[in-house]
């Protein structure tokens, strides 16, 4: 006999009710296609947790320079009801497309980054005098794609390597040196030229 769907149950360790959203036909819950949260129903219970698993599929989006959100990004998102302001957890997880600093070539790379976020109902905004980090709502529907999207470009590190072993190009022909060593000659280099040199090669911080 199989068990009953649920969708609420009581989170003994905080002494609250959380509400799971989206069950398919196996009591499994699904989530959201797309990047929207649904506060209606949170609204209208202090102190209450709801809890969203939400996915959206990109093709090749390009969200800074050289950086682009390739195939399905997914957030796990944990939202709280404090009264005035709605306080939000969660992880996001995603697969980019960096260039390399060093050999300037496109490479993958996989992020699992925590995040929080604060939700502010827009009657509530006195309160709080326009505080610019809050996500202002007046709609129930509330898109977070922004909040992912920013989160996502904040964590990315300042220096992009393929590899941290990774020899970039030759600073003189252009050769790239993970492939194949060069006969250039650093002698005959002019001096002037030694700080391109560490530009190329990821050095000089």
């Amino acid at each position: 006999m199989s068990k009953q769907r649920r969708p609420w149950y009581l989170n003994r360790a905080f002494l609250t009710i959380i509400r799971m959203p989206d069950y398919n036909e196996s009591g499994i819950f699904t989530g959201v296609l797309g990047m929207n949260i649904d506060l209606s129903w949170l609204r209208l219970h202090p102190k209450d947790v709801e809890v969203f698993h939400l996915e959206k599929q990109y093709e090749d989006v390009e969200i800074a320079k050289d950086v682009h959100l390739l195939d399905q990004v997914a957030v796990d998102l944990e939202v709280a009801n404090t009264g005035r302001l709605m306080v939000g957890k969660g992880e996001i997880r995603a697969n980019l497309e960096l260039q390399c600093d060093r050999c300037l070539k496109p490479y993958r790379h996989q992020i699992k980054l925590p995040f929080n976020v604060e939700f502010c109902p827009e009657e509530n905004r006195s309160y709080f005098k326009d505080d610019e980090t809050f996500v202002y709502f007046s709609e129930p529907q509330v898109d977070i794609e922004p909040v992912v999207i920013e989160n996502i470009v904040l964590s990315l590190p300042l220096r992009s390597l393929c590899s941290p072993d990774c020899k970039g190009l030759c600073y003189i022909c252009g050769q790239e040196l993970n492939l194949a060593e060069c006969n250039c000659q650093e002698k005959e280099i002019d001096p002037r030229w030694e700080a391109l040199k560490k530009i190329l090669n990821g050095e000089g911080g």
